[in-house]
């Protein structure tokens, strides 16, 4: 009896230190367990809303209803922009940016403003003669005031090209195959405006590029149909090619 009695004091005080084993001394971190669908469990620790990725939404707007296709509305040749450009611009094209400091017509300097955004220049130089100027600060505010009245968008044009010389007019060409060797951006009054690319000034609205580009179509329409400006619509630079009449 002695002897079964210490045996079962010797197997209990066994299972105790087993049992002992077992569990984690305070302190310890514990590894989290993978759940029933093989992957972690969500962290406790809480996500700043700061570095939250944006999921904003796209928006679109209602425009108006174009008679035609924009590459058939915007159709206007080189030869109608040119004469237009001679007619109002610095009457012979400039040889080169030098040259442009020596001109007799008044010219202003295109920069960016509430009305536009002059994008950076590779092939041209932000000056336009005064008539021009203000066909695009016109066409910019206009849209803007657009984008405003139908909807808490806050948006500019992004202007791309303004006045070429004879020698950044080359060296676009030999890039451009569809660069005119006289082109009507010599004589500062064509400029181009984008219609893919604009630029948002309250991050938190965002407009599809589709209505965005309709709102400006909209905006030259009107002047175009007025007789303020020639107009070209072009797919591959992605631009309206404008010259003012």
């Amino acid at each position: 009896m002695k002897r079964t009695a210490l045996l079962l004091l010797a197997l209990v005080a066994l299972l105790a230190a087993c049992g002992g084993r077992q569990q984690e001394p305070p302190g310890r971190i514990v590894k989290l367990n993978m759940d029933s669908t093989g992957s972690r469990p969500p962290t406790a620790t809480p996500v700043s809303r700061a570095h939250a990725p944006a999921n904003a939404a796209v928006n679109t707007i209602p425009t108006m209803r174009f008679p035609a296709p924009f590459k058939v509305l915007f159709s206007d040749s080189n030869e109608v922009h040119l004469q237009a450009a001679v007619v109002n611009g610095f009457g012979h094209p400039i040889s080169d940016y030098r040259s442009a400091y020596h001109l007799s017509q008044p010219i202003v300097k295109v920069e960016t403003c509430d009305a536009y955004l002059v994008d950076t220049l590779s092939h041209s130089m932000p000056y336009l003669v005064p008539k021009a100027q203000k066909l695009l600060e016109e066409i910019g505010y206009a849209f803007s005031d657009t984008i405003r009245a139908r909807c808490r968008g806050n948006y500019r044009i992004r202007v791309t090209s303004l006045t070429r010389s004879d020698y950044s007019a080359s060296r676009l060409q030999r890039r451009n195959r569809n660069a005119s060797d006289n082109s009507c951006h010599r004589y500062g009054t064509t400029f181009d405006i984008s219609w893919s690319k604009f630029d948002n000034r309250d991050p938190s609205y965002t407009l599809s590029e589709e209505s965005l580009k309709n709102v400006l179509g909209e905006v030259l329409y009107k002047l175009h149909e007025q007789g303020r400006c020639y107009v070209m619509y072009e797919r591959k630079q992605s631009c309206f090619h404008i010259t003012v009449r």
